[in-house]
C-alpha cells in the first residue's frame, strides 16, 4: 500500500501542467554522467591492451579482480547507504577488519561457525548503532560513523592486543584464498555473487524500491507511511553484511588479519561508487555501475602500476578522479532542473 501510495504522489508530481511541453534533449555533461562510466571504462580498457605490456595476460587480468574484491564488496553494499542521500559509512574500515580478526582469531580458538556468528552480531551492531543515529536521530552520517570508526577499531586492538593473528597453513581461511572457480579465484566470484544478490535485492524488492524512493524524495516517503529510520537502518544494515564479507575475504587472501588491514577502504569504495555514477545526493544508482566503477578504478590503479607511476601520484590520479565525478554529477543534475 505503502509503495503504491508513494508511487501516485510521485507521479502527480512530475506530471507537466503543459501537455505541449517536450522533454529536453539530453545535454553532453547529462550524457557524460549517466553514460560516462561505460565510455570511459572501455577506453581504458582499450588503451591498457594496446599500449601497456602485460595487462591482457590471464593473469593479470584475474589478480586485478582479485585484489579488487573486497573493496569493490564494501562499495556494493556501501552503494544502499549513498542512494538514500548525503549518507556513507565511514565505519566500513573498522568493520571490515573486525570481521578479518574475528573470523581468523575466533576459529583458530574455537570453530568456523562461531566465529561467523561473533562476526555477524557485530556487523549488526555497527548497523544499529550508525542507523538509529542517523535515521532517526538525525545525526550527521559523516560524524558518526567516523567515531563508530575510532570505537571499532579501539576496541579491535584492545581485544587483540594489536597484533597480527594468523590461520592454520592448512586450514579453510587459507583453502579459501588460494582456490580458483577456474582462472578465476575464489575472491571475484564472491564478488560476483554479492553483485546478483544486492542487484535483485535493489531492483525487486519493496525494501529496495524504498531506499530509491527515500533518495528521491524523503518527505513523499514519509507522508506514504514509510517509516523512513528503518530504511535507513536497513541501509546501513547491509553496508554492515557487505563490509563482513570484505573482511573474510581480505582475511583469507594472506591467511592473516590485523586491525589496520582495511585502511583505506572508505575512500577506495566511495570513490568506485561515485565514478560508477551513484549520485551522491541520492536517488541515483545501481549496483552493477558500482561494480563497473570498481573495475574502472581497478583497472586504473593496476595500468599506473604497470607502468610504473609512483603510488604518490596514483593517490593523486584517483583523487582528482572522484573530483572530476562530483563536478559532472552536480553539473548534470543542474542541467536536468533546467
Amino acid at each position: 500500500m505503502a509503495k503504491e501510495t508513494f508511487t501516485e504522489s510521485m507521479t502527480v508530481a512530475k506530471e507537466p501542467q503543459d501537455s505541449k511541453i517536450t522533454k529536453p534533449k539530453t545535454s553532453f555533461i547529462g550524457f557524460i554522467a549517466d553514460k560516462g562510466i561505460f565510455v570511459f571504462t572501455g577506453i581504458l580498457v582499450l588503451i591498457a591492451v594496446l599500449f601497456v605490456d602485460g595487462f591482457a595476460s590471464l593473469q593479470n587480468v584475474t589478480d586485478v579482480f582479485h585484489r579488487a574484491a573486497p573493496i569493490g564488496i564494501v562499495a556494493l553494499g556501501m552503494t544502499f547507504v549513498v542512494i538514500t542521500g548525503n549518507y556513507l559509512d565511514l565505519s566500513v574500515v573498522a568493520q571490515a577488519a573486525a570481521a578479518g580478526v574475528i573470523l581468523i582469531a575466533v576459529s583458530n580458538a574455537y570453530n568456523l561457525i562461531i566465529a561467523f556468528a561473533v562476526a555477524f552480531v557485530v556487523a549488526i551492531i555497527f548497523a544499529l548503532v550508525n542507523g538509529i543515529a542517523v535515521g532517526y536521530f538525525k545525526a550527521n552520517a559523516v560524524i558518526v560513523t567516523l567515531a563508530t570508526t575510532y570505537i571499532g577499531l579501539g576496541l579491535l586492538r584492545l581485544l587483540s592486543g594489536g597484533s597480527q593473528v594468523f590461520g592454520p597453513a592448512d586450514g579453510p581461511i587459507a583453502t579459501f584464498g588460494t582456490s580458483k572457480l577456474g582462472p578465476f579465484p575464489y575472491s571475484a566470484v564472491v564478488l560476483v555473487v554479492v553483485t546478483l544478490i544486492l542487484t535483485f535485492v535493489l531492483t525487486r524488492t519493496n525494501f529496495g524500491f524504498l531506499i530509491r524512493s527515500f533518495g528521491v524524495n524523503i518527505s513523499a516517503t514519509r507522508l506514504a507511511g514509510t517509516n523512513t529510520g528503518l530504511i535507513v537502518i536497513g541501509a546501513f544494515m547491509v553496508t554492515s553484511m557487505a563490509a563482513m564479507f570484505a573482511g573474510f575475504v581480505l582475511a583469507a587472501f594472506s591467511n592473516t588479519a590485523v586491525s589496520n588491514m582495511a585502511t583505506g577502504f572508505d575512500f577506495q569504495a566511495l570513490a568506485a561508487i561515485i565514478v560508477g555514477g551513484t549520485s551522491v545526493f541520492g536517488g541515483k544508482g545501481s549496483v552493477p555501475r558500482t561494480l563497473l566503477g570498481v573495475v574502472f578504478v581497478s583497472i586504473l590503479s593496476n595500468v599506473l602500476v604497470l607502468v610504473q607511476v609512483s603510488y604518490g601520484f596514483q593517490q593523486v590520479a584517483i583523487g582528482s578522479l572522484i573530483v572530476l565525478a562530483v563536478t559532472v554529477d552536480a553539473l548534470g543534475r543542474r542541467v536536468s532542473k533546467k
